[in-house]
């Protein structure tokens, strides 16, 4: 993540746009804190970050430690939710920061990530990312779909291990598998952590005759006025994330499939009629 340069000069560039002299943050996932340094760099007078993870937490202490900002950044080793328990979140902040999302958006916690932002956050309270916008499409590729379940192997029936299958999605650099697209990209569902509408049934139109094997989702986060993408051939560090379906499905070109994704990254298809 830190040697992505996309991701770094658009979060940078997000930041750089707003007014933080005299202002408040708070971050969720302080990581190497590099987000941090560079909300105290463009002028945040205080920065209180928490990150889980004990040895992250002592690495971006040290990085932070090393630099002018020291005085202004508190590091929390903890979680956001204990952190807002024990009181050592400043409530409205604000801006609130939080990259806790993965390939397939929901991943690190984002709904009780987003659970600890409401209860936070004032009303003046910028978030960042604003909303996360997850795009998928139907896709047929044995070679992804076989990274994740067992056939046969030297004479031998392995299906058995079909049992350990990840049936949510698991990540992927679609780009270096055979794949096709047999529907049209559509733009699923809008994560925004104040106010995240429930999933709904989209629909999909079957542009190739084959089988689909799953679906494949990527994002594109919008941190205000920048954004940052999985898509392939972004050169994200982030994969896509290819969602299995519980069985094959066959299409024809002009068929219409109905699609549900879950809050766990399920993904369900009926083709109709």
């Amino acid at each position: 993540m830190v040697n992505d340069d996309a991701r770094n000069a658009a979060i940078e560039a997000a930041i750089a746009r707003l007014d933080l002299v005299g202002k408040t943050v708070v971050e969720i996932g302080t990581g190497t804190g590099l987000i941090a340094l560079l909300f105290a760099k463009y002028g945040a007078a205080r920065v209180v970050t928490c990150e889980i993870n004990a040895n992250l937490a002592a690495v971006a202490g040290r990085i932070v430690g090393a630099t002018p900002y020291a005085d202004r950044i508190e590091i929390i080793n903890d979680s956001s939710t204990n952190a807002i328990g024990r009181g050592l979140l400043p409530m409205e902040p604000d801006v609130i920061f939080t990259e806790t999302i993965d390939c397939g958006v929901v991943g690190e916690g984002f709904f009780s990530v987003a659970h600890d932002i409401r209860r936070l956050a004032g009303p003046r309270t910028v978030v960042m990312p604003s909303v996360v916008t997850q795009s998928i499409a139907l896709v047929q590729s044995e070679e992804i779909a076989n990274l994740n379940r067992a056939g046969s192997a030297c004479g031998f029936d392995l299906r058995a291990l079909n049992d350990f299958s990840t049936l949510n999605y698991f990540p992927v650099r679609s780009e270096l598998f055979n794949h096709d697209f047999l529907s049209n990209e559509l733009q699923y569902r809008n994560f925004h952590y104040l106010n995240c509408p429930e999933p709904e049934i989209h629909k999909l139109k079957v542009l190739q005759s084959g089988t689909v094997h799953g679906v494949l989702s990527w994002f594109t986060a919008d941190f205000g006025g920048a954004s940052v993408s999985n898509a392939a051939l972004t050169g994200s560090h982030w994969h896509q994330a290819f969602h299995p379906l519980c069985e094959d499905m066959h299409v024809q070109e002009g068929d219409v499939v109905s699609m549900l994704i879950d809050d766990e990254g399920f993904a369900w298809a009926v083709r109709e009629g």
